[in-house]
């Protein structure tokens, strides 16, 4: 039992260490674990409460793949502005001359800044 303890408060440092704001399908995993390992033996988890944090863990696993999915489509669609003049919500016009992602975010690279795809309010030719 104290094992399990301090393994919970570990991944919590490493968690808090890293940054994250939210939880990810692994650190779902490593609670559903935890409890597992932790629950008393006299008073299970039940199996529809087992079957119900599995399927939400799923259900996280999917929503996860999917983010993943829109956002390399959302990059692929950014790219094809390469070349393109566009207006920013700021008044900049100019060419789009290079498109990244960083921290799950589209940015373009418009002259010398570089702004969010959310900013573009106008595309057109050169």
């Amino acid at each position: 039992m104290i094992w399990g303890t301090q393994a919970v408060g570990t991944q919590t440092t490493e968690t808090s260490e890293r940054g994250k704001n939210t939880l990810d399908k692994h650190d779902f995993l490593q609670l559903l674990v935890t409890q597992l390992r932790l629950q008393n033996p006299l008073n299970p988890l039940s199996d529809q409460e087992f079957s119900t944090q599995l399927a939400q863990y799923s259900s996280l696993e999917e929503m996860q793949n999917a983010n993943k999915s829109l956002q390399s489509l959302l990059f692929l669609n950014a790219s094809s502005l390469i070349g393109k003049k566009v207006e920013l919500s700021d008044g900049t016009v100019g060419p789009v001359e290079s498109v990244t992602m960083r921290e799950e975010q589209v940015i373009l690279e418009v002259g010398d800044s570089e702004y969010s795809i959310n900013e573009i309010v106008k595309v057109g030719e050169i």
